[in-house]
């Protein structure tokens, strides 16, 4: 088991050597905006192109906050995100497209009103972007405290946008959601603080559509935390903050030399090993043994099948030049047991079997059992 570890270890080595080569591209630290716009979220419909427009124009005035979700996108082409668009377009119950929702719940499409509301949760936050030679992390801290306690059903919700996308076939889509991820690992407690922190990796960029290479460029998306849900002596949700930057480029990064050396991608190395390390130990505990000797009485062999987990006992394979007259019970024999039998064979030379079993967590295995030549003890 330790040299399985010290192996595993060694393995690790270039990977926390990539780690220390990591640097921060950019970085920008953002306080709490005191007030933001209603939240809109427009999914997108058939022949709303002048719908789309106002809720821009409405947007850039700072008098919403606008995503765009892509509803429908992979059956009109054009290569944008659908997969979110179309979970956020269920999770609201709409049947059809297109269709609004305002701080979190349904409205009218013609029923939008501009507003500015006070954020009730002041958000400090901070975007880094880190790589080393393109970017390879987007990684988002954030601070706050409650003013109240929080019920159990508030999240962090992070959304990106690519303000001004234009797809495969050349249509402008102003406010794009690229990504969206709800998260609920938060202190909701009264007066209690939050030391949020959100990592998404280079693979899942990318998969989203969101290229940023090197940062130069990265001004080009933006990234909203919105904080929804409510205080415990409440029965209604809502939104609750709404924080809004674009993210920083590289000419924006104060130290583009300065070295990554923060606790979470360490801790991510040890999960790794410590995952691996706890799989081997499951392995080495659950699995059973097979034991045996011959037995005083000519060609009998008596047998200890010693569990770990539950084992179903399956067929029962002789090698070559024996045979067994009969065969061991298929049965299912319970955890941290020894079961013992007998079976008797015939055949001659060193005698090996092969007993197929499934353990339970672990699946299908083979037991093997390898005694000499019984005549070599005459």
């Amino acid at each position: 088991m330790r040299v399985f570890a010290f192996i595993v270890v060694l393995l690790m080595l270039p990977l926390a050597s990539a780690i220390s080569d990591l640097s921060i591209y950019s970085e920008a630290e953002f306080s709490s905006q005191d007030e933001a716009p209603i939240l809109v979220e427009w999914f997108h419909g058939a022949g709303d192109e002048s719908q789309v427009e106002e809720l821009r124009e409405l947007d850039r005035g700072g008098e919403i906050t606008l995503l765009h979700w892509r509803t429908g996108a992979d059956g009109e082409g054009g290569n944008l995100p659908s997969d979110d668009a179309d979970a956020r377009h269920m999770y609201h119950s709409f049947l059809t497209t297109p269709a609004v929702a305002v701080d979190g719940y349904p409205e009218n499409t013609s029923d939008i009103q501009p507003e500015i509301r006070q954020n009730e949760v002041s958000i400090d936050w901070t975007i880094q972007l880190i790589g080393s030679s393109e970017v390879e992390l987007l990684n988002i801290t954030a601070t706050w405290t409650n003013p109240k306690e929080l019920n159990g059903a508030t999240q962090m919700h992070i959304f990106i946008i690519e303000t001004n996308a234009i797809d495969d076939m050349g249509r402008e889509v102003p406010n794009l959601v690229r990504d969206w991820s709800p998260s609920s690992s938060l202190n909701f407690a009264a007066n209690g603080t939050n030391h949020w922190n959100e990592t998404i990796t280079r693979d899942h960029l990318v998969g989203a559509g969101i290229e940023l290479d090197d940062a130069s460029f990265a001004d080009k998306y933006e990234v909203m935390l919105i904080l929804i849900g409510g205080f415990d002596d409440e029965k209604t949700n809502r939104v609750l903050s709404i924080q809004r930057e674009q993210m920083p480029t590289y000419w924006q990064s104060v130290d583009k030399g300065a070295i990554l050396t923060p606790a979470i991608l360490l801790l991510v190395l040890i999960v790794l090993i410590g995952f691996i390390v706890m799989a081997e130990r499951k392995r080495e505990i659950g699995l059973p043994r097979l034991e045996g000797s011959w037995s005083k009485e000519e060609n009998v062999i008596e047998y200890r099948i010693i569990t770990g987990y539950q084992v179903e006992i399956g067929d029962l394979t002789m090698g070559d030049g024996w045979r067994a007259n009969g065969r061991i019970k298929k049965q299912t024999i319970a955890a941290y047991t020894t079961h013992t039998g007998t079976l008797r064979v015939t055949g001659s030379g060193s005698l090996s079997l092969k007993l197929a079993v499934k353990v339970e967590e672990l699946g299908d295995w083979i037991l093997d059992l390898n005694l000499p030549n019984p005549r070599s003890n005459d």
